[in-house]
């Protein structure tokens, strides 16, 4: 591929999760590689600060966010479409559902005025939306709207196998353009602290902050976006079902989100401001994991979290739930444990067979961290996806 071709990236929020990470791994390692490199976002968040750091040019589309309100997509839509003539990119890249739909429609009219150039589209998928909780008659619309979406675009990446078949299975798109490449991690990136240094500057850790947390008891902790899909609700109930049955422990839910107040309330509510404790403020989280001696991660909708793959790369014992892309990092009983969503009692089961048995946590976590070290690379993550780039077909 010719190394001055210009790139852009599209994702709808610029805070620092699964696909905003995705977007700063590609974008670093295509301004590496010579290309001209542009990010499009929602805000001013922690990805649209790295990305400056590293003099990566970005645009902020304040109006592009996942809420969606009459005339906000109609204004993202053209703010997206002026930076489309005002960049020229050569490829799009889109993240998000929203930022992939109304960004499809913009550069379906930049093609339209600009017909001599011949654009490339890629769209990712970090999990399909209708696989949410919801009613059926939304989920039917959300997969007309993806079909419609997937339209716009070439090639499909899947970032899991789970959502490719997905795709497969409601025809979205053609099989012609779907693709899986695996979300890649880079060990070098990640400088874990020691377990001491973790729980001394993990806030709210600290003996004298403790307030009745018991130093001496087991850790278990979780990391992601406080939204509903997450089923941070479940953890608690699970932890809430540890207690009753007379366990000690120290919980730590590390994010920050929407839901924040709700799990609050469910902490309280179930008697456990003395034994778990939310953090929010804590970006990056990865350098502090191992403070925990379990991870447990309840979504209810995944694609193929890096938060896993960062758990993982630790050598922590996990509980995952079996959705999404998780059961292809996870095989029960021999990378982690597998349990089924929305379901806290399976969930408290497995952390209690983890906290029962030293040996079983260090076997699967060692295990764990040599099969991401193997199938879960960042070198190969980025070697496919550009490649792909380079077999896309030109198109308008």
């Amino acid at each position: 591929m010719e190394k001055n071709k210009k790139i852009l990236y599209l994702i709808t929020k610029s805070v620092w999760g699964g696909a905003g990470k995705y977007v700063y791994d590609l974008a670093l390692e295509a301004k590496r590689d010579g290309f001209d490199v542009a990010v499009a976002a929602g805000g001013q968040g922690a990805l649209a600060q790295k990305l400056q750091e590293k003099n990566i040019r970005y645009f902020d589309v304040a109006r592009l966010q996942r809420d969606v309100a009459i005339l906000k997509p109609f204004v993202s839509g053209l703010v997206l479409l002026k930076i489309l003539f005002k960049f020229k990119p050569d490829i799009v890249h889109a993240n998000s559902p929203q930022a992939a739909g109304i960004g499809g429609i913009a550069l379906f009219i930049y093609r339209l005025f600009t017909w001599t150039r011949r654009v490339q589209a890629v769209y990712t998928i970090h999990g399909w939306s209708y696989h949410e909780t919801r009613p059926e008659w939304q989920n039917f619309l959300i997969r007309l709207f993806s079909k419609s979406t997937c339209l716009f675009y070439q090639k499909i990446i899947c970032v899991s196998e789970y959502d490719r078949q997905s795709a497969l299975k409601f025809k979205i798109a053609p099989a012609r353009k779907l693709i899986t490449i695996h979300n890649g991690i880079d060990p070098q990136n990640l400088n874990f602290l020691s377990r001491e240094e973790a729980l001394q500057k993990l806030p709210g850790s600290n003996p004298r902050e403790l307030r009745g947390f018991d130093p001496g008891k087991p850790v278990i902790g979780s990391v992601g976006e406080f939204t509903k899909n997450k089923g941070h609700k479940y953890l608690i109930e699970a932890l809430g079902i540890l207690k009753k049955s007379g366990e000690g422990f120290r919980g730590f839910i590390v994010g920050w989100g929407e839901e924040e107040k709700n799990l609050e309330s469910r902490i309280k509510n179930l008697e456990l401001k003395n034994e778990v404790r939310l953090i929010t403020g804590l970006s990056p989280a990865a350098p502090h994991l191992k403070a925990f001696d379990i991870f447990i991660l309840p979504s209810v909708k995944e694609g193929l979290p890096y938060t896993l793959l960062e758990a993982g790369l630790a050598e922590l014992p996990i509980v995952a739930t079996n959705v999404g892309g998780n059961p292809e990092i996870i095989e029960n009983e021999k990378t982690g444990l597998l349990v089924n969503t929305a379901n806290a009692d399976e969930l408290a089961g497995a952390i209690l067979k983890f906290m029962g048995d030293e040996n079983l946590r260090k076997k699967l976590g060692q295990n764990l961290r040599g099969k991401i070290l193997l199938d879960f690379s960042a070198d190969k993550m980025l070697e496919r996806t550009f490649f792909l780039y380079d077999k896309i077909p030109n198109g308008r």
